[in-house]
């Protein structure tokens, strides 16, 4: 046995992920990935677990699972599991005739209902079959315990190969180590009790870090408080339960050129889109009333841009208000450059303390802090490949909880930024009018930069029981 190994423990903020989906809401993200089928053989099942087996060596995390010690012995931790099967997280779904998009949705909402099993691994992927055209697609899941956005895109950089002759990973060098000893877990524990309490005792000999801790802190309280209530509209209702999913497709180069232009970011554009469609829903609604604005929570990253990416969630919350009624959409983009350039500013809200954490799984369905949620993932920026198949589209795939009923995820990728909408459907029965306005925006914006308008899926499928809400 290594007594010198270190044992990674799940944070405060991995843990987070863990207690909400104790109250009913699954906490995994998702991805769907199109590949590319022209001048190669359908990718099959046993292929493709192959191919994701030797490169299971870049991502040691998806061969581990999660280890509750003893009370007393400090948080989970993550261990290698002892009886690893790829056939447990590498399966097969035929989508039904006719194979179009809509119908490779509603088996996404499908396949993504159900909870990951903590018993496992936290992850799987869906070889998806039967696509018109002869075409596949992989719905990957993976556990937000395990990684956040930029996290689990480095992990998915680790999976995929970046060139279709990508040679074989050399796996042998791959050990698993065995699970740890009480004695282990009791030194571990003990060394970190020590180290804080150390790290208190350095603090009280340096009050100024003190200091600048706690108007971190105040500041966090400033900016949540600041950002005031969250009007009072039809689409934040708590949630059914049921999901229902549309993409939306736009050039990322030209995205880039009109944010530039504006004096923003692919994000700006991405919630100028986002205003749009909430405006053209509202109105239909009759609820676009005279100065009315919206609260967007968005997620950020606190990972240092230098840094390597590692397993993990290092992510804070940033409320972005999104002013309706504006018929311009480029004055609307510069409004919402110069609001989050200014909310960078400010200290991100991080729900990082037990206590705050529990406020929040049971303020969730009644909450009056945002509207809806929007995020932004940087994707890989040349295109991946699976088996010597090219992934020629990614996109994210969301949830809905609590009282937010849209939430839009954009992930940029190669040369494209793709965009899906999760609405519930009980509540949005009228969610292609929402997905309509997100496109139609992008298309605006997109011609003050020479480029074709945006492509909306405004087709779907049937919402899909995600569980207990």
């Amino acid at each position: 046995m290594d007594e010198s190994r270190r044992l990674e423990r799940l944070s405060q903020l991995d843990l987070s992920n863990l207690r909400i989906e104790d109250h009913g809401l699954p906490m995994h993200v998702a991805a769907l990935m199109f590949l590319d089928q022209i001048g190669s053989a359908e990718l099959d099942l046993d292929t493709l677990r192959a191919a994701v087996a030797r490169r299971l060596q870049r991502v040691p995390r998806l061969r581990q699972i999660l280890q509750r010690p003893p009370v007393g012995l400090g948080p989970p931790l993550w261990i290698d599991d002892p009886g690893f099967d790829i056939r447990e997280h590498v399966r097969l779904h035929v989508v039904p005739a006719p194979g179009d998009e809509p119908a490779v949705l509603t088996v996404c909402t499908e396949l993504n209902a159900a909870p990951l099993d903590r018993a496992r691994p936290l992850w799987e992927i869906w070889l998806l079959t039967g696509l018109a055209g002869g075409g596949s697609g992989l719905l990957i899941r993976l556990h937000h315990a395990v990684a956040d956005g930029l996290a689990a895109v480095a992990m998915m950089e680790g999976l995929f190969a970046p060139d279709p002759e990508d040679p074989n990973p050399d796996v042998s060098t791959w050990r698993r180590q065995p699970r740890p000893s009480t004695r282990e877990l009791v030194a571990d524990s003990l060394h970190r009790r020590i180290s804080a309490t150390a790290g208190v005792l350095v603090q009280m000999r340096h009050p100024s870090a003190i200091i600048a801790r706690l108007r971190l802190l105040a500041g966090s309280a400033r900016t949540l408080a600041q950002a005031g209530q969250a009007p009072r509209v039809s689409i934040n209702v708590p949630v059914s339960g049921h999901h229902r999913l549309m993409l939306v497709r736009a050039d990322l180069g030209r995205v880039r050129k009109v944010a530039h232009a504006h004096g923003g970011t692919v994000n700006d554009v991405v919630l100028s889109a986002v205003a749009g469609g909430a405006q053209r829903l509202l109105d239909a609604r009759g609820e676009l009333t005279p100065g009315l604005v919206l609260r967007a929570s968005v997620p950020a990253s606190l990972r240092s841009p230098s840094g390597n990416v590692a397993a993990g969630n290092r992510v804070g919350v940033m409320i972005v208000p999104l002013r309706l009624g504006d018929a311009d959409p480029a004055s609307r983009l510069s409004l919402i450059a110069a609001t989050t350039a200014a909310r960078k500013r400010q200290p991100l809200h991080q729900p990082n303390t037990r206590l705050l954490q529990r406020w929040m799984v049971r303020m969730m369905k009644r909450q009056h802090l945002v509207n809806l949620i929007v995020s932004n993932v940087p994707g890989p920026r040349i295109p991946l490949y699976v088996a010597g198949v090219k992934i020629t589209e990614i996109f994210q795939i969301g949830a809905v909880q609590g009282n937010v009923t849209i939430s839009v995820g954009a992930f940029s990728y190669a040369s494209r930024l793709n965009l899906d909408v999760v609405g519930d459907p009980d509540a949005l029965p009228d969610l292609t009018i929402f997905t309509g306005g997100v496109a139609d925006t992008l298309s605006r914006l997109g011609a003050l930069a020479g480029s074709q308008p945006s492509q909306a899926t405004a087709r779907q499928g049937p919402g899909s029981r995600r569980g207990p809400q």
